[in-house]
C-alpha cells in the first residue's frame, strides 16, 4: 500500500467551499487550516504512484473532493481510473459492474458523475 493512498486515507475528503471558510474579517479567503489541509491532499494526490491496485481505488473512491480543487479532483481521477491499466477488466459485463459499483461507493456526487461519464 502507498504512503500516499495511507495519507489520504487519513485526511479523508479534503474541505469544500474555498469561499465560504472565511476567516472572519477576511472575507472570500480560507483559514490557514484549511489551506494546510487542502495543502497536504495535493501532495499526497500528486504522490501517488500509477497505476494503483484495486485496494488503493478502494481507499480513494471514498476520500474524493466534493467540490472542484483547481485540477487536484483530475490527478485523484486519473489516479482511480489507473487501477483498470489491465484493461480486461472492462472487456466483460461483470468486470464493468464491478467498476462501476467501485465508482458507486464515491463520496463525492461531483466525482461519481465524472468517474461515471469516463466508463
Amino acid at each position: 500500500m502507498q504512503e500516499a493512498v495511507l495519507k489520504i486515507k487519513e485526511l479523508g475528503p479534503p474541505p469544500e467551499g474555498f469561499e465560504n471558510d472565511s476567516v472572519p474579517g477576511e472575507e472570500g479567503f480560507p483559514s490557514d487550516e484549511t489551506l494546510d489541509l487542502w495543502d497536504a491532499y495535493q501532495d499526497a494526490v500528486v504522490s501517488i504512484c500509477q497505476p494503483v491496485t484495486w485496494e488503493e481505488a478502494e481507499i480513494l473512491i471514498k476520500c474524493c473532493p466534493t467540490d472542484r480543487m483547481a485540477g487536484v479532483e483530475w490527478s485523484l481521477l486519473h489516479c482511480i481510473e489507473s487501477c483498470l491499466s489491465n484493461r480486461s477488466l472492462l472487456e466483460t459485463p461483470d468486470g464493468i459492474e464491478k467498476y462501476r459499483n467501485l465508482i458507486n461507493g464515491c463520496n463525492s456526487e461531483m466525482m461519481k458523475e465524472l468517474l461515471l461519464e469516463r466508463l
